[in-house]
């Protein structure tokens, strides 16, 4: 029943709880002849051919769950339940996976602690190929500590895990050192002959203030040759952002687009856009020099304004993935605006299809494995927090 008609239903009724049980009962019973049409998921029609390769993984349900490919294997890592009833709704658990389906448990306990909005890289410093765990908030069940982090974690086997980097808490202005935070963008890529480390965007709240202007949103890039020490870029502005989605493909472009910015409060008339055209397509070949790019033509705009979404680059294109609405306020799964699938060739934009495979969902992690893209876990429409896995290989 819509629930601006319960609402009033219940304001008529409020002196007589018999009347408006009454009402709802009759109105309840005849469901059957009321059409939900208009909020029904639309069916994938697109390229990929998505399978469901397990509805429970081993690992928890969770949202903000992040994964890695290492050693031939999918890596997942953290991620937080809030319907965990059991202990800590924050997970430091490992695990990996040869096919998607069977998983192993490699650690219940990582040092790095209870993480979400964390990163995962696969990087080689030198010394042979690594896992990075970079930055997020964490909480710790046994302290109860809870911070936002720009810590970096290292480790060859997913069990050993080395602190390389030791979380700092610098000034925001402060070009010696990134400030901590959740939900930035990470990519690895090779520019100019050196393999980097890129940092992005993301957010962090602010101690002492008001919660409303307590958040920070960033437009910061960084990199870093070992993720251990980085250097800050002096970069054009593509727009303060947290929970964007990013990628990079086998050239070295960075691509980056949406995610959530909130109220930029310093901006000129207090406007809610930190940059003009904010919710568009960026790129970047080198970090510094970000190209806007849209379409209008053969993309709705509105496609545009999601968070919470994924982008792999997959066979020579990019593609973009189901999301929630940028607003911090109000959300809905209804909306195919978040959940359709658009793709980038690197000249052209398109949509591959308006409906979705995986049920809509936002949160979740997305990896190219096997010459497969893979969709895991997240906060999904029909089941709130999850452990499904999905893979998807196109036609």
């Amino acid at each position: 029943m819509n629930t601006f008609v319960f609402m009033k239903l219940k304001t008529l009724f409020k002196h007589s709880y018999v009347s408006l049980a009454i009402i709802c009962i009759t109105i309840f019973s005849s469901c059957e002849r009321i059409t939900f049409e208009d909020y029904a998921l639309i069916e994938y029609d697109g390229q990929l051919t998505w399978q469901l390769e397990t509805e429970e993984a081993d690992w928890p349900d969770r949202i903000d769950p992040e994964v890695v490919v290492f050693q031939n294997k999918l890596w997942v890592m953290g991620g937080y339940n809030p319907g965990e009833m059991k202990g800590d709704s924050y997970y430091e658990d490992v695990w990996s996976s040869e096919d998607g389906k069977s998983w192993k448990l490699i650690t219940n306990d990582a040092p790095w602690k209870g993480r979400r909005g964390h990163r995962l890289v696969n990087f080689d410093d030198g010394t042979g190929e690594a896992i990075f765990l970079i930055g997020g908030f964490s909480s710790e069940e046994k302290t109860g500590k809870r911070l936002y982090k720009n810590d970096v974690w290292k480790s060859k086997d997913g069990k050993n895990w080395e602190l390389i980097k030791s979380g700092t808490s610098p000034e925001l202005d402060d070009g010696t050192d990134w400030f901590p935070r959740m939900y930035p963008g990470c990519v690895v890529t090779n520019h100019g002959g050196q393999n980097y480390i890129y940092l992005f965007g993301g957010r962090t709240m602010r101690t002492g203030m008001d919660a409303r202007y307590a958040t920070i949103y960033f437009n910061d890039v960084w990199r870093s040759t070992d993720g251990a020490n980085w250097e800050k870029l002096d970069t054009d502005d593509y727009g303060i952002r947290s929970e964007h989605a990013f990628a990079v493909d086998e050239n070295g472009t960075i691509y980056t687009q949406g995610g959530l910015h909130g109220l930029y409060f310093d901006a000129e008339e207090n406007g809610t856009h930190p940059t003009k055209n904010w919710h568009h397509l960026y790129t970047t070949t080198d970090g510094v020099n970000w190209t806007e790019r849209l379409d209008s033509v053969n993309i709705d705009e509105s496609m545009m304004w999601r968070s919470g979404h994924k982008m792999v680059h997959y066979r020579g294109k990019l593609w973009t993935l189901p999301g929630k609405t940028t607003s911090s306020v109000h959300y809905t799964f209804s909306n195919l605006n978040h959940y359709s699938t658009w793709t980038h060739d690197g000249t052209d934009f398109g949509i591959d299809s308006r409906g979705v495979a995986v049920d809509a969902r936002h949160n979740y992690a997305a990896v190219v494995f096997q010459d497969k893209i893979w969709v895991l876990g997240g906060y999904t429409n029909r089941n709130g927090q999850s452990s499904d896995v999905w893979s998807a290989t196109l036609n």
